[in-house]
């Protein structure tokens, strides 16, 4: 299948095609020529069994495989800014390193390296964007082997997270200050994402049909903000049955705040102080004094998320509804990271079971 030939070193080369047809000479020669032909012999069997890879592949760097890897197509903007954080930490140590030569040592040196200045939890961030791009090169066959294998990351325990009662939720709306009431008990009730709550139209609330639509998104992306007419997957854009107080809140705030917009359908229905796009650093000047002043400090917009989640959980809304609801395409990601089991649901556990067995014992 290849050919042979004495080099002048006195040496042998190795030359082949691949299964594209592609003449590849091997990436070193050999002492004899039966070494040669063995080697023939093996990457022919190789290519047979569809396992061959390129000798010469994987030779460019990492830094120029990340940014290969960062420009394909179909990669939400959103995903490229947060990949590319998580892969620039690790560029002085691996960046001019070629893809084939890395080992698990490096990247595990690396690691350690980046932990000694950011927590367990970003270290396992960036980390992620890390093996998404290693396992690109290999899903594209410029690598043969994992590299990040029996890598070791810092330990990571996230802290637990106390469930929000109705009573003290509702403390909390109270005290955030006019035109965002209306905005926290949105997300809280309906589990919103920050991007989706701050994109909602007037025409996505239909009261008639008492229903709250999410059809597109704000990104904030190092400082610029655009709506985009997607979410972060197929089962974020979804339609959600609203409680009535709730859209009776939603009427007040459109009549007390945005009378003027109230006919534009397209306006958006919660706006900046200065009549714009909400900005990220809305939970640091408005929604962080407001929970302290409630007696809920550290809860976050992302938290009211929860809270929405371990309130389904509690009236015991069936787990597909729940991912549904929170625009979540997999039922286990919606119950292993946001909701929690109150203790008023597990003390309900015992008389449950009482009535279950109690015509048996």
């Amino acid at each position: 299948m290849g050919t042979i030939r004495r080099l002048k070193s006195g040496r042998w080369q190795a030359r082949f095609r691949d299964e594209t047809g592609e003449r590849i000479t091997a990436p070193d020669t050999f002492a004899t020529k039966g070494d040669a032909s063995r080697f023939l012999a093996a990457t022919e069997a190789d290519i047979a069994r569809g396992t061959y890879l390129n000798p010469n592949a994987g030779q460019k760097s990492l830094k120029a495989w990340a940014e290969e890897w960062l420009a394909r197509p179909g990669k939400k903007s959103a995903s490229v800014v947060r990949d590319r954080q998580g892969l620039d930490v690790f560029m002085p140590s691996l960046g001019n390193m070629t893809l084939t030569s890395i080992t698990p040592l490096h990247i595990q040196r690396a690691i350690s390296e980046r932990s000694k200045e950011a927590s367990p939890s970003t270290v396992a961030r960036d980390f992620a964007a890390l093996k998404a791009l290693l396992n690109a090169a290999i899903e594209t066959d410029q690598l043969g082997r994992f590299p990040i294998r029996g890598v070791a990351l810092p330990t990571f325990h996230p802290p637990e997270r106390k469930a929000i009662t109705p009573e003290s939720l509702m403390r909390l709306v109270r005290e955030v200050p006019e035109p965002y009431s209306a905005l926290v008990l949105t997300a809280s009730i309906l589990g919103l994402r920050w991007g989706e709550a701050i994109a909602l139209r007037i025409r996505d609330i239909d009261f008639k049909r008492g229903t709250v639509s999410i059809y597109q998104v704000v990104e904030e992306l190092e400082g610029s903000l655009r709506i985009v007419s997607e979410g972060k997957s197929k089962a974020a854009l979804r339609t959600l049955a609203a409680p009535e107080f709730l859209l009776n809140d939603l009427k007040r705030h459109l009549v007390s705040n945005r009378k003027a917009d109230i006919h534009n359908d397209l306006a958006l229905v919660f706006l900046g102080p200065r009549g714009g796009i909400l900005r990220r650093r809305f939970g640091e000047r408005i929604l962080r004094p407001a929970t302290i002043r409630a007696g809920l400090p550290g809860t976050t917009f992302h938290v009211l998320r929860h809270a929405a989640v371990s309130s389904m959980v509690d009236e015991g809304v069936h787990p597909r509804v729940m991912a549904a609801r929170v625009g979540h395409g997999s039922i286990k990601l919606t119950l292993d990271l946001y909701a929690h089991v109150s203790d008023k649901a597990d003390r309900e556990v015992p008389a449950a079971l009482q009535e279950r067995f109690s015509e048996f014992l």
